[in-house]
């Protein structure tokens, strides 16, 4: 009665029996459809033979909510999907939102049809649905049913919970089917013994009666009794057979559960081969293959690539199987009949990359060659699809077709396939170099420059190929004709340099200024080392200028270096420059040109800043040293008190200076000088004290008045330094600040 009424709540009926309108039964105390659902299988699971008389068919109405299907009330019969609403595992909430029944129906009708909504409306329900159907046959006896049941479960579940409700609920079945079994083997033995023990108490009695017992047949009893043992033993390792296999198929029936919920998975298939591979059956991997071929579709598949379901059937067929003649067959059904449409090019490429080294390896080079040229030609299957399209670009297909052309082909058959390539514009700078060292090898040389200028024509500058192609051709070229052919090589260095990019120009001059030192003129060769000054980015002048002045001096002489020092200088920045004036005063000194490496280290104090070029300023201070006298030394000290006054109101920041460093303030001109006579420990007072333009202020034992005091010492200086050998002996600044002390 109990599963009659729930069978009624369930239908949408009143509990008299009447219907409600079309209404839904809503529980006064709250409870939902998904209790309803879980206390009508208790019931019915609980009492299986009480339900059957009660007339409830719990089995066909389990089915038909599985199924989707609707059952009218009482169980009574399971029509097509659609006519009414039926069951309904969840509370419907559609009607709150002020659906029609007409949206219900059509909504239910969409549901019915589509597994996956199926699914969604079951929800969590479906693995327990199918557990309390299994558990219904079990509790009324039929154990075959039952199992037929789980099985069916595994097929249609696609939900990974639900299948470890499913899967656990059977194992513990058969675990419970070899208990019982193991229970009856051992009470069968029990009752054995007992009727052993009663035959030796008769065998007491007399031999008679043992004889007697023979001629009726005890012995045939016996041996009946031995082949129920041996029996009920053949039923317990049968469960047992099941349970073991039930086991091992655990994997296989949890990938089967991710491919129905999504049969696109690559990696799944993959898996799924994998898994048959390690049991031993290769037959099946092979043919879940070739079922992933007719399910995945190119366009859904995810977690790999359709063709590594081919690759991976070709070595199956060939290295598991050894039948190559399936592999074969397998390659001519998708590269040349396109019965699997792949959505890239690339895919099918590799399926052609494969036939072709499948035949390599059963050395059948004629064919594999032939393979590899239609792949290319574009006239294979069906024209308008994508894939093959794409097949005459597939730069997977060229590179195979180029290394068979030169390992198996004639000479006349690869200069055609790479002609091809520069003539459908599918070839790479890698594709020319190769064409031209292959025509180089074979001893055409002409023809490997016209490669080399049909690559240029493809890959211009700033193309990075265009850099890699001119570097080889002009490198083969000066190779092979070295200085034979001058006024060509010039032109083309030329026309490499007009359109050269600025930072990759270096390289081509060198070459070119080698090749004109080698085997042209010297002019030449420094007209080309003074462009390059001029061309190369600002990060490379300073070493470019470098080389030209030592190629310069090296041909004519150090003092044709001079103006190039000059160019140089007024070419680069500060710092570079200041380099350069140390470069070009060192030269004057080692010309005995005193005078123009000072005025040469004058003009460079302006560019460095004490701060960040103190080499410089310890150059000229050891340059002061040895060959200059006091008035020169003081003069450069006064130079580098003015850089650094000049420098004071310049900024840094931190990547200049450095991270960290700290930043220099803006100062007056004012502070700057106070600040210079403060390191230099003379307090300068500004109001007492005129200002004389151009002079800066030393470092003096005595304060100077005025003007006239400056000009009396100066022309003490010259009279010193004026007097023969004053030149060439050591100054002893102190003994003159004593006889300035001395002066009234």
């Amino acid at each position: 009665e109990a599963a009659s009424l729930l069978l009624q709540l369930l239908n949408n009926e009143q509990p008299d029996g009447n219907s409600g309108g079309g209404g839904a039964f809503l529980s006064p105390n709250g409870t939902t459809r998904h209790e309803l659902w879980l206390r009508f299988a208790d019931v019915c699971t609980a009492h299986p033979t009480e339900a059957k008389v009660a007339g409830v068919d719990f089995d066909g109405i389990i089915r038909a909510v599985l199924k989707g299907q609707d059952v009218r009330s009482g169980g009574s019969s399971i029509s097509a999907a659609g006519n009414d609403l039926g069951f309904e595992v969840f509370d419907n909430t559609s009607k709150a939102f002020g659906a029609s029944e007409d949206d219900e129906l059509k909504q239910t009708k969409e549901t019915n049809n589509n597994p996956q909504a199926l699914n969604h409306r079951l929800g969590e329900m479906e693995g327990t649905l199918w557990t309390r159907l299994a558990e219904y046959h079990v509790r009324a006896g039929d154990f075959e049913l039952a199992r037929s049941v789980y099985e069916e479960a595994l097929d249609a579940i696609t939900r990974v919970r639900d299948f470890s409700l499913v899967f656990d609920a059977y194992v513990r079945f058969e675990e419970g089917v070899i208990e019982a079994l193991m229970e009856l083997m051992e009470d069968d033995e029990e009752e054995g013994n007992e009727d052993e023990m009663k035959d030796d108490k008769e065998d007491s009695m007399g031999d008679e009666k043992e004889d007697f017992d023979i001629l009726l047949g005890d012995y045939v009893q016996n041996s009946m009794v031995a082949d129920e043992n041996a029996g009920a033993s053949a039923d317990v390792e049968l469960a047992i057979s099941r349970a073991e296999h039930l086991t091992s198929r655990r994997p296989l029936l949890l990938n089967r559960v991710l491919l129905r919920q999504n049969p696109h998975n690559v990696g799944e298939w993959i898996k799924r081969s994998d898994l048959y591979i390690d049991l031993g059956e290769v037959d099946m991997a092979a043919a879940a293959f070739e079922e992933s071929l007719k399910t995945v579709s190119s366009r859904k598949a995810v977690n790999g690539s359709p063709s590594t379901l081919v690759l991976t059937l070709i070595d199956i067929y060939e290295n598991k199987q050894k039948n190559v003649d399936a592999a074969r067959n397998l390659l001519e059904r998708i590269c040349s009949k396109n019965e699997y449409e792949f959505q890239e090019s690339e895919d099918l490429a590799q399926c052609h990359a494969s036939w072709v080294e499948l035949e390599i390896r059963q050395e059948n080079w004629d064919m594999a060659l032939e393979l590899a040229r239609r792949a290319v030609s574009g006239n294979i299957g069906r024209k308008g699809t994508k894939a093959v399209r794409g097949l005459s670009r597939s730069l997977r297909l060229w590179n195979l077709l180029f290394d068979m052309e030169e390992s198996l082909g004639t000479i006349q058959t690869t200069k055609d396939a790479y002609d091809r390539a520069l003539e459908w514009k599918v070839a790479t700078p890698s594709h020319v170099l190769n064409y031209a060292s292959f025509l180089k090898e074979k001893k055409y040389f002409e023809e490997s420059f016209a490669a080399y200028e049909r690559g240029l024509g493809l890959f211009q500058f700033p193309h990075a190929g265009a850099t890699l192609l001119w570097k080889h051709y002009l490198t083969d070229f000066l190779e092979r004709y070295e200085g034979s052919k001058t006024p060509r090589a010039r032109e083309l260095f030329d026309r490499c340099l007009a359109d050269c990019p600025s930072e990759n120009a270096s390289e081509f001059y060198l070459l070119y200024g080698d090749y004109e030192e080698n085997h042209g003129l010297t002019k030449r060769a420094l007209g080309v080392y003074e462009r390059m000054c001029s061309a190369v980015p600002a990060a490379e002048k300073y070493t470019a200028y470098r080389l030209y002045i030592a190629k310069a001096i090296q041909y004519l002489g150090v003092t044709s270096a001079r103006p190039i020092y000059e160019a140089a200088i007024s070419a680069l920045g500060d710092g570079p420059a200041s380099r350069i004036c140390l470069e070009y005063a060192k030269m004057e000194t080692g010309l005995r040109e005193t005078d123009r490496a000072r005025t040469v280290l004058v003009y460079g104090a302006q560019l460095a800043d004490p701060r960040r070029d103190p080499d410089y300023w310890k150059a000229w201070h050891e340059f002061e040293v040895s060959h200059g006298n006091e008035e020169t030394f003081r003069e450069m000290l006064r130079v580098k008190r003015s850089v650094q006054a000049a420098f004071s109101t310049v900024n840094y920041n931190s990547a200049e200076m450095g991270a960290g460093a700290p930043k220099v303030e803006t100062l007056t001109e004012e502070s700057a000088l106070e600040m210079i006579a403060k390191s230099e420990g003379v307090d300068v007072d500004s109001k007492k004290q005129p200002l004389i333009g151009g002079f800066v202020q030393g470092k003096r034992k005595a304060e100077v008045a005025d003007l006239g005091e400056v000009e009396r010492r100066a022309a003490k200086f010259r009279q010193l330094t004026a007097a023969p050998g004053a030149g060439d002996d050591e100054i002893d600044i102190d003994d003159i600040d004593d006889d300035e002390d001395e002066e009234p």
